[in-house]
């Protein structure tokens, strides 16, 4: 899998989502830029990226972008929870910030 470092300004080749979630244990932001916009099952809220990030080492926090523009809206998970929602194969795009 290929993602672009934007820190690093380069390409990065990984193993898989398991790498990703390592990378983002070590620190860093992992973006995943959707192939079409999603919506939560109440239709409260759209997005289409999703900003993934470790606040401790098995819990993370997703944030939220539609459009270019960050929504005040964040979910967290545990280590478990990544299994069933975090998807980077779904993305159009993965961004490491």
């Amino acid at each position: 899998m290929k993602i672009y470092d934007t820190v690093k300004k380069e390409d990065v080749e990984i193993a898989d989502h398991k790498e990703l979630i390592k990378i983002m244990q070590d620190g860093r932001q992992v973006d995943l830029y959707l192939k079409e916009k999603k919506s939560d099952e109440d239709g409260y809220m759209t997005w289409d990226v999703e900003h993934w990030s470790s606040v401790a080492p098995k819990r993370f926090i997703r944030c939220y972008s539609l459009e270019g523009r960050v929504l005040g809206e964040s979910t967290g998970h545990n280590i478990y929870d990544l299994e069933n929602e975090f998807r980077p194969a779904e993305a159009a795009k993965i961004e490491l910030s």
